[in-house]
């Protein structure tokens, strides 16, 4: 099945935000890693695809969606980069959330980015034997990539993870 680019319309059934090609063009670009470029156009597509599902999963964008069928977060009206103080057109995804859905879907050929990932760091305590970890109140629940977090920086915040609230009745 073809892979089906945003294009900045809006599209209800987009599956990605960026071509096959825009994505050989970027990793050409940073040393073409084996992990991309030995893959086949379908196994690129699949990783785009879930690169694409798993940002906008990740982050809390600025702005709202251009529609409200659209299926990606992307495009935005009123999407700004906090820190750069750029405006992003409606009818626009930035280049630095195609850069971001690439570098997932590298990260995703070796390390699937449904698996748990380290919290961020924020470890209270670590016992070796037997094992036991205790993170700081505020670690995020959700997968972190420092990569993504500072590519993504302004346009919006990362996700962190479900809040419940438990009466006892």
């Amino acid at each position: 099945m073809a892979l089906i680019v945003e294009d900045g319309t809006g599209k209800e059934d987009a599956e990605s935000y960026l071509s096959v090609a825009a994505a050989d063009t970027y990793f050409t670009g940073r040393g073409a890693p084996a992990a991309w470029t030995a893959l086949d156009t379908a196994k690129k597509e699949a990783a785009l695809r879930y690169a694409s599902q798993a940002l906008d999963g990740m982050f809390e964008w600025r702005g709202v969606m251009q529609t409200t069928s659209q299926a990606l977060s992307w495009p935005r009206s009123g999407a700004y980069d906090f820190e750069g103080g750029r405006s992003y057109p409606t009818g626009a995804v930035p280049e630095r959330v195609m850069q971001a859905t690439c570098e997932l879907a590298l990260l995703h050929l070796t390390s699937p980015l449904n698996t748990s990932y380290d919290r961020g760091g924020a470890v209270r305590k670590e016992k070796v034997g037997p094992i036991e970890t205790e993170y700081e109140a505020g670690a995020p629940v959700e997968a972190w990539v420092p990569q993504i977090d500072r590519v993504l920086l302004g346009l919006g915040r990362p996700r962190s993870g479900c809040q419940v609230t438990l009466e006892r009745g």
